[in-house]
């Protein structure tokens, strides 16, 4: 079984990591799709395409055993649809990983990306002067990357309606390790909203993700 992370960080919220080593028809036995859902997925014609879009889809079955159905808003944000009550869900993949987090009460964001250089390139795209000074010299590949993760989790947990990473979202100085919390802060149009983002690595990868407040 290719879970990595299963976490249950709370009474409310639920977080799942998957390592896709599977072909899509091994893949494809393991969750029942909808007619529609079966389209949706035939519509997709890369094959790492259709590896992500279905191990999320099991690993929201691995946490949820209700009946559910995934929703999106006009902006693109998923739902998690139940029989008895909504939650609030994000998901992320990237290379061979996806990875959910769910909350049956408050917005959630979550993100993965592998480690590459290609993130030195566009530092300055993201993260303010402020933000560049307190990058660790000689982790500073993994530290940006911790610092992408982080804002794309915030950016999923806003609804996608947040998209100056570099000016909206803002991040205070922390050190670089493999795990830890960064305290945010986003700037919307009429208000500065704080959070905390947890961050772990994972291999090559790192996964930030973030819970809301009712």
């Amino acid at each position: 079984m290719p879970v990595l992370l299963l976490k249950h960080l709370n009474n409310d919220t639920l977080i799942g990591v998957w390592h896709i080593t599977e072909a899509v028809d091994e893949l494809m036995e393991m969750v029942s799709l909808t007619a529609e859902e079966q389209r949706l997925l035939e519509s997709y014609k890369h094959e790492g395409r259709k590896k992500h879009w279905l191990s999320y889809r099991i690993l929201i079955r691995e946490l949820i055993e209700e009946s559910h159905q995934v929703t999106y808003t006009d902006f693109g944000k998923p739902f998690l649809k139940l029989d008895s009550r909504n939650h609030h869900l994000s998901i992320t993949h990237s290379g061979d990983y996806s990875a959910v987090v769910i909350n049956e009460c408050c917005a959630v964001g979550i993100d993965i990306e592998k480690s590459t250089k290609r993130i030195e390139r566009v530092k300055e795209r993201f993260l303010s002067d402020e933000e560049l000074k307190f990058m660790d010299a000689e982790n500073y590949q993994n530290h940006l990357t911790i610092c992408w993760t982080a804002k794309e989790a915030l950016f999923k947990l806003e609804g996608n309606s947040c998209f100056d990473f570099k000016e909206q979202i803002g991040l205070e100085p922390f050190g670089y390790a493999e795990q830890g919390v960064i305290d945010c802060r986003v700037r919307g149009e009429k208000n500065v909203e704080e959070f905390k983002v947890f961050y772990e690595k994972i291999g090559e990868y790192f996964l930030s993700f973030v819970v809301g407040t009712d």
